[in-house]
């Protein structure tokens, strides 16, 4: 039949060499295209127990990013027959089926997962992404109570929370749980764009205050009290606070103004200025610092603390490593105060070294988490600590907090610490008692 017609073709274009040439120009490309399919489609696949199974699973994305799903799903398959328990790949023919609207097989796939594997991130994720693709908004909020219950904290469900109580119309809950993303990760720039398309329900402000008292064995109670609000915009939130105490038999008052601003998407910077005209706080504070998101959950960041009691004043440098784990979170910081130069002969022996290690179990959200702290030495960070009139030698601390969401949008958290500080005439025993209510509007 083909060679029919093209024998009828060339009968009629032969008297004109230009139709000639174009229609065995358009012959060749549609040969050489049907070729190209047909050898992709009908390639065998050898998969045995020495085959790279990661590298073959980048192919098989690679051909599915070109839209081949097909053949992308061949070579998943597989995989699968040598290493059932490749949940990522089954995961991911599950997506493909849903990129192809075929939801119901894709929903197959992805309870293929959840069935051996139940609290597989991905598929949860894939699994609310299907629900909420076909509106099954209710369904989307049982997986999402299911995917949250093991990973409070993922910044990619609350996204996803969101934007399903956006749909159900509620968008003072969705707004909150936009909040909360930035709470975690202040430069998350899908939430900062959600927020700001959200000019009538956007939460853009925050208010809390606190109180602590530090009780010691040979001294009178330090108090401090401390106010702030905060507001968010489209290039990250600023923070004022006022911070008032009493010790030493005197009181102050303490300003300062916190800022994270998002510079890229997996980046923004926490900036700091303070000022004070009394002794027990810095007369001038100041801080930068960088906040690097990376794959699996990290976070680093380096940063410079400045505190002026009297001039010269300190330089602080510090830096911190975070890692997100289901429903945890575990956080590494140090501050280094160099008493020399840099490059002077013994610098680390004549450097004030400071570690913190923080961890926290969160159970239903990020707003209710129980926390253990321990730490060597102090933190320029805690400011109820911030006097120049006792040096300290050394100092150990180790500390409990609780955080718990209590009615409407008011969040409450206390915390006790107990210390031991070395000073020239002896130790000095402390526990420290805080409190704290904060909420947004």
């Amino acid at each position: 039949m083909i060679k029919t017609v093209l024998v009828h073709h060339l009968s009629i274009l032969t008297k004109t060499p230009f139709r000639l040439l174009f229609l065995l120009w358009m012959l060749a490309s549609s040969i050489h295209s049907q070729a190209q399919t047909s050898s992709k489609s009908d390639t065998v696949i050898i998969v045995t127990d020495t085959t790279d199974f990661d590298r073959l699973f980048k192919r098989a994305r690679d051909i599915g990013n070109q839209k081949n799903y097909n053949f992308a799903r061949k070579i998943c398959y597989k995989i699968l027959e040598k290493k059932p328990s490749y949940y990522d790949v089954r995961t991911y023919i599950g997506r493909t089926y849903s990129w192809e609207y075929a939801y119901d097989a894709a929903r197959t796939e992805f309870s293929r997962v959840l069935i051996e594997k139940e609290n597989d991130f991905e598929a949860l994720a894939a699994l609310i992404d299907v629900e909420y693709w076909t509106n099954n908004l209710d369904v989307a909020s049982n997986y999402l109570k299911l995917a949250m219950g093991y990973y409070p904290t993922s910044e990619p469900l609350m996204l996803k929370k969101a934007k399903i109580l956006l749909r159900q119309g509620d968008k003072e809950a969705a707004a909150l749980s936009l909040r909360r993303v930035l709470d975690l990760n202040p430069g998350n720039k899908e939430a900062i764009d959600m927020l700001n398309s959200m000019s009538d329900s956007r939460l853009s402000n925050r208010f809390s205050i606190s109180y602590a008292n530090d009780y010691f064995d040979t001294r009178d109670p330090h108090k401090l009290a401390a106010i702030e609000i905060g507001r968010s915009f489209s290039f990250g939130s600023l923070i004022y606070r006022a911070s008032y105490a009493e010790k030493f038999d005197k009181k102050g008052v303490q300003a300062e103004a916190d800022g994270y601003l998002r510079i890229i998407k997996s980046n923004y910077f926490y900036v700091n200025l303070g000022y004070s005209d009394s002794r027990i706080f810095p007369d001038f504070r100041a801080a930068i610092e960088s906040f690097q998101k990376l794959p699996a959950s990290f976070e680093l960041s380096v940063g410079y603390r400045y505190l002026r009691f009297s001039p010269p004043g300190t330089s602080i440098y510090t830096a911190s490593l975070g890692k997100y784990y289901r429903n945890y979170w575990f956080a590494f910081r140090t501050y280094l105060t160099p008493k020399v130069s840099i490059g002077t002969e013994n610098f680390l022996q004549k450097t004030s070294q400071t570690y913190i290690l923080n961890i926290r179990n969160y159970f239903s959200d990020a707003d209710n988490y129980l926390g253990i702290r321990i730490g060597k030495g102090q933190s320029p960070d805690e400011r109820k600590l911030s006097d120049a009139d006792t040096p300290r030698l050394n100092s150990v601390q180790a500390g409990l907090e609780y955080q718990r969401r209590t009615f409407g949008r008011w969040v409450a958290k206390g915390e006790v610490t107990v210390g031991q500080e070395e000073l020239n005439s002896g130790y000095l025993n402390r526990i420290s008692i805080g409190v704290q209510m904060k909420t947004v509007f």
